[in-house]
């Protein structure tokens, strides 16, 4: 998991790093970097996706995504 974070652009790698390894919140992650609390979020959804996507998982959106083009109208 550590070469996966690694691997990440660095925004996501801090913003991840500082929320999950050291169980900073949100608003905190905002106030040390003097970012808007939803751009850390945003930074996070983007992340996990990233993370989700190396480790060959789909997000939730993305398999509900797959699961309606096997649908006909």
């Amino acid at each position: 998991m550590a070469q996966l974070i690694a691997a990440l652009p660095e925004e996501e790698r801090i913003v991840l790093t500082l929320f999950y390894l050291k169980s900073e919140s949100a608003a905190a992650i905002a106030q040390r970097l003097a970012v808007p609390e939803r751009a850390v979020e945003s930074v996070l959804i983007s992340g996990r996706s990233r993370l989700l996507a190396s480790l060959g998982l789909a997000t939730s959106n993305e398999a509900h995504d797959h699961a309606q083009d096997g649908k006909q109208e």
